[in-house]
């Protein structure tokens, strides 16, 4: 290990994040001198993680976006979610809801690589946050949920906890996005059915015994049941738990989000005990905290409950001035947010989310999920796609009796000379014409995707290695027998094709590995339309 990875290591041990940023603010500079990509991506993203923990939203998504073009280049994955979980987190913090959603899309889709529970259960988790502030929140309830599941199938009860507190913060703020635009205070139900599973949770976990230092999050969730008990009318109960939060709160240096939650409490508190000075006081303390951090989501909070406090004293002036406040800021993040993309799937967002705009940003999400895993030029999936699909493919296979499962590994043959022959934008029609005839040949349930560059593969669903061959044999044939003339003359393309069925024990590694050497042997032979196959020990010839 290098001196250089050393100090990284060493940075990435600190708890404390200005001690990390300190040890490792040094090493961004002799990585991009050296030209050392992977240090440089690993370096960038722990500064990255080193501002978000010091609530410099700005700083924090400035750097994983330096970081995630870096690690994109030298395949680090692992290094690259964790950039996508500060960009998401940042952009969040800085209104530019868009870009939070597409950073934990992308997130969740790369830790479904590791088989880890607790990754998939935060992936899914910062999801639904980014939908929530955005005011998808039936999506977002989706992904709270699915984290929640995850958490409880093989997490700590604290993360079980973290979980359940996090949905609680959220369906705070639905219910006062809500009532902002419907005018109207939302039903209590979903709010009142966590309070009962956190009742549950806790007569089995006593979180504070067994995890004395993380009481950030058990002020979290006081400060949740306390904004409960003050819409359903329990003014002493939320007050009692609202004043424990705080003095604890003034004995620490605490993140500003804690504060700021605090706030939007402390404001509902006292419009409902008609206290408007205390409640003008304490939306302008959010918005001040905000200001102070960047925290651009918290600060347009701040202005909606401000707009209701005057609306309800009757000073409709003051009330419209707040909203102005509002829109501007609106305006200024999406500005923002426009002039820090070059080239990002592009949709607009409003902090007050109809019905229609909602539908629209699950559109857009859905599109975003789809260009992921699909490979550019040919349409077709991709190698992500094909490496998540095959993986579910063959652990399903292995738990259900071995129902048989056949990957065919195809390569074009001799595409160089069609690239020197003909010239490349021919050699790009070639691939894009194999890859529709390999779609034209398979079923729905089965998956055709381009790997890299000339190569191709099948994944067989329930498919015996016979019928595979066949399947195989035909794709062949209907490669050689295009009418290849039609894009250029002279031009004739034949593919080779190496098929395996799964067997017990296998990892993709090992499947892929043994198509890989059944598609060189019949390389190797050089008979025209030839399939070589592995698991049944035979050749097939069409």
């Amino acid at each position: 290990m290098s001196d250089d990875e050393e100090q990284l290591a060493l940075a990435m041990r600190q708890q404390d994040p200005k001690v990390a940023k300190s040890i490792a603010s040094p090493l961004l500079g002799s990585a991009v001198a050296r030209k050392d990509r992977p240090l440089e991506g690993r370096v960038l993203t722990l500064l990255a993680q080193c501002e978000s923990l010091l609530a410099n939203s700005g700083s924090a998504y400035e750097l994983s976006s330096r970081a995630l073009p870096v690690l994109q280049s030298v395949g680090d994955f692992r290094e690259e979610a964790k950039a996508l979980a500060v960009q998401a987190r940042s952009s969040s913090a800085l209104g530019r809801n868009d870009q939070a959603i597409e950073a934990a899309l992308l997130r969740l889709e790369l830790v479904k690589r590791d088989d880890d529970p607790a990754n998939q259960a935060d992936a899914h988790s910062q999801l639904g946050r980014a939908l929530f502030h955005a005011g998808c929140f039936d999506a977002a309830k989706g992904h709270l949920h699915e984290a929640r599941r995850l958490a409880q199938a093989g997490s700590s009860p604290l993360e079980v906890f973290a979980s359940i507190v996090t949905e609680g913060v959220s369906e705070l703020m639905r219910f006062v996005t809500e009532r902002h635009e419907t005018g109207k205070a939302p039903s209590l139900r979903d709010l009142l059915a966590l309070l009962k599973l956190q009742a549950d949770f806790a007569r089995r976990h006593d979180i504070a015994a067994a995890y004395p230092h993380e009481q950030p999050i058990q002020a979290s969730w006081q400060l949740v049941t306390s904004a409960v008990n003050c819409w359903m009318g329990r003014l002493l109960e939320a007050e009692t738990r609202l004043e424990s939060v705080r003095a604890w709160l003034d004995a620490r240096d605490t993140a500003p989000s804690m504060r700021s939650l605090e706030a939007l409490v402390r404001c509902e508190l006292a419009q409902a005990r008609c206290d408007w000075p205390g409640a003008e006081q304490a939306a302008a303390h959010m918005i001040e905290l905000a200001q102070q951090t960047g925290r651009e989501q918290a600060a347009l909070m701040g202005h909606l409950l401000a707009s209701r406090v005057f609306e309800l004293q009757g000073k409709h002036q003051q009330a419209l001035a707040e909203l102005k406040h509002l829109a501007a800021r609106e305006r200024r993040v999406r500005s923002q947010s426009l002039a820090s993309r070059s080239t990002v799937v592009s949709w607009q967002l409003e902090m007050r989310r109809g019905e229609e705009s909602r539908r629209s940003l699950q559109a857009s999400a859905q599109q975003l999920e789809k260009l992921a895993l699909e490979d550019p030029m040919t349409g077709i999936a991709n190698r992500r796609c094909f490496e998540q699909v095959a993986t579910q493919c063959l652990r399903a296979s292995q738990a259900d009796g071995g129902r048989p499962l056949c990957l065919a590994l195809i390569d074009v043959d001799r595409f160089k000379e069609v690239n020197d022959g003909h010239s490349h934008l021919v050699g790009d029609k070639v691939l894009q014409v194999i890859a529709a005839l390999l779609s034209e040949h398979v079923r729905d349930e089965d998956l055709a995707a381009r790997l890299a560059g000339d190569e191709f593969v099948l994944v067989l669903r329930r498919t015996e290695l016979a019928r595979a061959a066949e399947i195989c044999d035909r794709v062949c044939l209907a490669v050689a027998h295009y009418n290849w003339q039609a894009i250029s003359p002279g031009l004739a393309v034949t593919i080779s094709v190496g098929v395996a069925k799964s067997q017990a024990g296998d990892t993709l590694e090992s499947l892929v590995h043994r198509s890989d050497i059944a598609m060189y042997m019949r390389k190797a032979e050089s008979r025209p339309y030839a399939l070589k196959t592995t698991g049944a020990a035979r050749v097939s010839s069409a």
